[in-house]
């Protein structure tokens, strides 16, 4: 596929669904990644989204799974075994609604539980628990790709299933 490199910046942009330009491309579909950078709390040279680009508006099509991109001018290519699309947007508001059809459901259980007052997986049913556990493997394969000096950015992530 072909790819380019953008500011972390403009890449959260198009994350968040907000409105970007990128004018010196033809229009199709490009892999977007962060260029390298050294700016706390963002990512750097990782894939992070497919984009379409019309008249030099991007639409965001979908995440990917974070991989490593080594910063480059121009277009280039990434070999497409590589690039796995996320099924949901987790900068976007399908996180919020996966996020809480889990506290519902937690809100609402009176099963057992775990020697840490957790609901065991077993019991939370499949189409819940299985965009939570996409969630936490994507936030956690994120995180070596911020620049986190001091690991505020880490410590802010805690994976919902641990086990």
């Amino acid at each position: 596929m072909q790819a380019i490199t953008v500011s972390p910046a403009q890449l959260l942009t198009i994350f968040l669904g907000k409105e970007v330009q990128l004018n010196q491309l033809a229009d199709g579909l490009y892999l977007l990644a962060a260029q390298k950078n050294n700016s706390p709390q963002l990512p750097s040279e990782m894939a992070g989204a497919i984009v379409a680009l019309t008249a030099g508006q991007v639409t965001l099509v979908s995440l990917v799974h974070p991989f490593a991109v080594a910063d480059q001018t121009g277009i280039f290519n990434v070999d497409d075994a590589q690039i796995h699309r996320e099924p949901y947007n987790w900068f976007g508001p399908q996180a919020l609604v996966i996020e809480k059809k889990l506290q519902d459901f937690l809100k609402d259980y009176d099963g057992p539980r775990d020697d840490q007052q957790g609901v065991p997986r077993q019991y939370i049913p499949d189409e819940i628990a299985r965009p939570v556990l996409l969630s936490d493997r994507y936030w956690q394969d994120y995180i070596p790709f911020v620049n986190d000096p001091d690991g505020q950015f880490a410590a802010q992530i805690k994976p919902i299933f641990t086990k």
